[in-house]
């Protein structure tokens, strides 16, 4: 079920691709703020979401083919 814009709270003083680093467990903040850089932070969120993305598609597979 979509959710209107709006309706979930988001982050105000944490850019979006911090807070998404540290929800999915990939940093913590101290990380980010000491040792990752902003081209470290895209190549995780990349790594990740490509990862996330085919796990979604074996899954899709599985329950149509199984």
């Amino acid at each position: 079920m979509p959710f209107r814009e709006g309706v979930l709270a988001q982050t105000v003083n944490v850019s979006s691709l911090a807070s998404q680093v540290i929800t999915a467990g990939l940093a913590s903040y101290v990380e980010l703020d000491s040792v990752l850089g902003l081209e470290d932070v895209l190549n995780i969120l990349e790594v990740y979401q490509v990862y996330e993305h085919n796990k979604m598609l074996v899954n899709k597979y599985d329950n149509e083919y199984s």
